[in-house]
């Protein structure tokens, strides 16, 4: 792995790009003595960023918010600086200077004249509940939070999260599941009813599960050849008690905590981490039947534990932009409601260190194979449903893993390439291909996937970092990640309202809530 000194340069698009470093704070005191910048176009922002005060719609009470923030900053230090109104940072810098301002303004006037208004994106998080030590090995910490290590068992340390998560525009938590019945299984659980459903603003916070398969599996029921057999009993089992433990976990936060499940469909979501490992390869029509046989089975078993079936999102992205989507891919994707990909990154274990650094070309390659998989997904119906299989594309940042190659992104170029995954998948795939299912329970806003929240073994971890290894030079102080999704996304709007409108106006909670 490279050192921090051996890192290469930021990318020049990272350098073109403004950033709230000391020459930012010097603008700002500068427009606070009076000096006036140049006369510029003011930005049109995004309608989800434009509406800073979150209500869902955008009006002159978001430009009167915007300028009663004029000339605030935030700092960097893990918590805003008293007074700082985060809502408003609409470029992500961590000042209010009077192009946001102006922009804000600019974009009411162009809501108002007509153009339409988006709903919010959910955006979702991985969320990892294994730290249960505050030692941890360099190998293991390819970044590490601003706040230090932590303990996923601390209440305070995820109210903190909470409250960043809402700041920075991360609207649900995919808890890692994990079941009991390992006892290297860091007890995740446990450390939820410890932590994260004790915080006492949890109620902000969307959840939903991403079950690790391959680490629930793995040791006793894989093949040498690493696939799950679901026609061996002792594959079966196992994992219908997860289904089982999985849905009682869900129905425990839905009725004893203030947390939101979330739900695509009216039923509560699973991703499976792993899912393309199911099945033998070459596949045979009996083993794939297998599968959907014994998914069957587990889904009306959840149904019966917790309610309702649940929205299983199958790990079934394929991530080559010429490659044809296999018959083994075809059978196991029919059998969930939405596919998507863990990491898009793909990279190979390499003996000898060395980075990859995000360029155009790695962007331009990731939009077409978004493409591609819209185009199979296209004429797949889900066995159980009979609906279109969604897609819910991974827009997460770099990569960095020992033994791996290292994927480098900085604060430019993952702005830029979350701007441009945000957009071709609302004009290309969602507003033409689901227009008439966006904003209803089956599909209620544009879903997009932004890696992990606190994975610190992997890089890709969104957080405020001391250090992370997949940025080649961080220009806000740590923040550079975090804050790109916040320009992307703006602050998390869903932690004061519902992602679907209620009817009871007395349900909306003050706007102000999580902090």
């Amino acid at each position: 792995m490279s050192s921090v000194n051996e890192r290469p340069a930021a990318a020049p698009s990272t350098t073109r790009r403004r950033f709230l470093t000391a020459s930012g704070a010097a603008l700002a005191g500068a427009v606070s003595r009076g000096a006036v910048p140049k006369a510029q176009t003011p930005v049109l922002l995004p309608s989800w960023v434009a509406d800073v005060d979150g209500n869902g719609a955008v009006t002159p009470a978001d430009r009167n918010l915007a300028e009663s923030a004029l000339f605030a900053q935030r700092g960097f230090r893990l918590q805003p600086a008293r007074g700082f109104d985060p809502r408003v940072d609409v470029f992500g810098r961590g000042v209010v200077d009077t192009e946001a301002v102006m922009a804000v303004g600019h974009s009411v006037q162009h809501y108002a004249a007509g153009a339409p208004v988006r709903s919010r994106p959910i955006t979702i998080a991985w969320h990892y509940g294994w730290y249960k030590s505050l030692v941890r090995p360099p190998a293991l910490q390819t970044s590490r939070f601003k706040g230090g290590n932590y303990l996923s068992g601390d209440p305070a340390v995820e109210t903190t999260f909470n409250e960043l998560k809402n700041e920075f525009g991360v609207t649900v938590d995919a808890l890692s599941w994990i079941p009991a019945r390992d006892p290297d299984n860091y007890d995740n659980q446990g450390n939820y009813r410890r932590g994260y459903l004790q915080a006492p603003n949890v109620g902000t916070r969307h959840v939903c599960l991403i079950y690790e398969n391959t680490i629930a599996n793995l040791q006793n029921t894989y093949s040498p050849t690493g696939r799950l057999d679901f026609q061996r009993r002792d594959a079966i089992t196992p994992m219908r008690n997860d289904f089982e433990m999985m849905a009682r976990f869900l129905a425990e936060v839905r009725d004893e905590s203030p947390a939101r499940i979330f739900m695509l469909d009216s039923r509560p979501v699973i991703f499976i981490f792993g899912s393309h490992t199911w099945g033998p390869v070459p596949p045979n029509s009996v083993a794939y039947e297998a599968i959907a046989q014994t998914l069957s089975e587990f889904r009306d078993r959840f149904r019966d534990i917790y309610g309702a079936h649940p929205y299983l999102v199958g790990d079934e992205l394929f991530l080559s932009p010429t490659g044809h989507y296999s018959q083994d891919r075809v059978w196991r994707a029919a059998n969930f409601d939405a596919i998507y990909v863990y990491h898009h990154a793909a990279l190979k274990p390499t003996p000898v260190s060395r980075t990859v650094p995000v360029t155009d070309r790695y962007i331009e390659n990731q939009l077409t194979i978004l493409r591609a998989n819209y185009a199979e997904m296209r004429s797949l119906r889900n066995v159980f449903t009979g609906q279109r299989i969604t897609v819910i594309p991974n827009v997460s940042p770099g990569f960095s893993k020992p033994g791996f190659a290292t994927l480098q992104i900085g604060r430019g170029a993952y702005t830029d390439f979350i701007k441009l995954m945000r957009d071709v998948h609302l004009t290309e795939y969602l507003e033409t291909e689901w227009r008439d299912t966006l904003g209803t329970p089956q599909l209620p806003a544009p879903t997009y996937i932004v890696g992990s929240w606190n994975e610190e073994f992997e890089g890709h971890s969104i957080f405020p970092f001391d250090f992370n290894l997949t940025v080649p030079e961080s220009v806000q102080h740590g923040f550079d990640l975090s804050m790109a999704v916040k320009e992307a996304f703006g602050w998390n709007h869903y932690a004061s309202r519902d992602i679907l409108p209620r009817q009871d106006a007395q349900n909306l909670r003050s706007s102000m809530n999580w902090r």
